[in-house]
């Protein structure tokens, strides 16, 4: 008993209060902070309102011919090429977040690799505006078509990757708050077993401990799904059940805390 006495101050140090254990379930539970970290920006396109404008001059009735295709062009040109400069801004939004994430070093690579393909976003932006120039209305329709159809098959599926590896990046914190969490709960359990076993104890932390390698080994997969360019889907699942398995952990923290609370004396 004289050794509990000693060991209480420094065993108080894991207990969790409600507050914090609520704070962690927040951060993992509450809806859209999945995507929080980097927020889309506004789609880019063409609205009714717009396509309403090109129906009004091809049915103005005071036009000539001539004037009405010049107008319509002009008109074809400024919505594409507000078009183009949206999506621009959009690539430089995703490339100024991605590139001030601090990662760990073993996932710099993987940084490096989605700055460049936003590059490459970037530059199949420049190149379209470029076309615009030179277009008349039919290539200023093909180049909306293409736009539309590279957005859908290869912009749209980057922008996730970036958006789940910075969450996973900025995850890693939480890991490691969690890890050092373990380790303090671990020697405080090692200790009140070896002066007196308490078979709840030990089982509460067993289960801390499982949730955490569960949220590890989740974690880990998430980051080479990530590397191996699978389906955004995919990774954001595994991020997903990384931190659902963490918050287990950190109910598991509580339970023990709760119960290394009952042993130490008054």
């Amino acid at each position: 008993m004289k050794h509990l006495k000693a060991f209480a101050t420094g065993a108080s140090s894991i207990l969790l209060p409600s507050s914090i254990l609520l704070a962690v379930a927040g951060v993992v539970f509450v809806s859209g902070f999945f995507r929080a970290p980097v927020a889309h920006a506004a789609e880019c396109g063409i609205t009714t309102t717009d396509i309403a404008k090109i129906s009004a001059i091809q049915n103005d009735p005071t036009l000539s011919y001539a004037d009405e295709i010049k107008q319509e062009l002009a008109l074809r040109k400024q919505l594409v090429g507000k078009t183009i400069s949206c999506a621009q801004q959009e690539v430089q939004t995703f490339r100024a977040n991605l590139a001030s994430t601090t990662v760990p070093g073993d996932a710099q690579p993987l940084q490096s690799q989605l700055l460049g393909r936003l590059g490459e976003a970037a530059g199949f932006y420049d190149s379209e505006s470029a076309k615009l120039n030179v277009v008349g209305i039919a290539g200023s329709e093909a180049i909306a078509r293409e736009m539309l159809a590279w957005r859908q098959g290869t912009f749209l599926p980057l922008s996730e990757n970036v958006n789940n590896f910075i969450l996973w990046a900025q995850n890693q914190d939480l890991f490691d708050t969690a890890q050092a969490r373990m380790t303090q709960t671990e020697r405080a359990v090692s200790f009140l077993e070896s002066a007196s076993p308490n078979a709840d104890l030990q089982a509460a932390f067993d289960g801390a401990q499982a949730s955490f390698n569960d949220a590890e080994n989740e974690n880990a997969a998430a980051k080479a799904a990530l590397m191996q360019n699978l389906s955004p889907d995919q990774s954001l699942a595994l991020i997903k059940q990384s931190l659902g398995s963490l918050s287990d952990a950190y109910q598991g923290f509580f339970t023990v805390s709760t119960l290394i609370s009952k042993i130490l004396p008054q």
